[in-house]
């Protein structure tokens, strides 16, 4: 039985706190494991391309219809270093170049085939989510009486 409905709002709290925690950790490690996938496949001789594969974290991304909360993290590829300037003047990012060729180079697949997999990525996040909702803790005593962990801010 509820003893109380702050009782139940600051348990809720403090288990989507940890849930987002959990996410976050698991979506590091899954992109961190996409980028190792990246930098395998790039090409070798581009060196800077490779350096330029990272994972950067994201509180918002950008869609069609604005910007929207986000949990995760972003794997990015390319960079200042990383843009190329043809014949006539225009600049180009060379990742995006590698991955799909020129009429004179052709491509050298190195995101989309290290992204692929990224069913196996939202998996193991859910599952991260999951693990963190159930092992949480339950009791809204239990929580009151834990000093170590804050409710999150809303």
């Amino acid at each position: 039985m509820v003893n109380g409905i702050p009782e139940v709002q600051v348990m809720f709290r403090r288990k989507a706190a940890k849930v987002v925690a959990a996410a976050k950790a698991q979506a590091r490690v899954s992109g961190e494991q996409v980028t190792s996938a990246m930098c395998y496949l790039a090409p070798r001789e581009e060196g800077e391309l490779i350096r330029s594969i990272r994972v950067e974290d994201a509180t918002t991304v950008q869609t069609g219809k604005g910007s929207r909360g986000f949990i995760e993290v972003v794997v990015k590829v390319g960079d200042e270093a990383t843009i190329v300037t043809n014949d006539r003047g225009a600049r180009f990012q060379n990742a995006k170049l590698q991955e799909y060729g020129t009429k004179n180079m052709p491509a050298n697949l190195f995101f989309n085939p290290a992204w692929r997999p990224k069913t196996r990525a939202r998996s193991a996040i859910t599952r991260a989510v999951r693990k963190a909702w159930v092992s949480g803790p339950t009791s809204a005593r239990h929580l009151l009486t834990s000093a170590s962990i804050s409710p999150p801010r809303c």
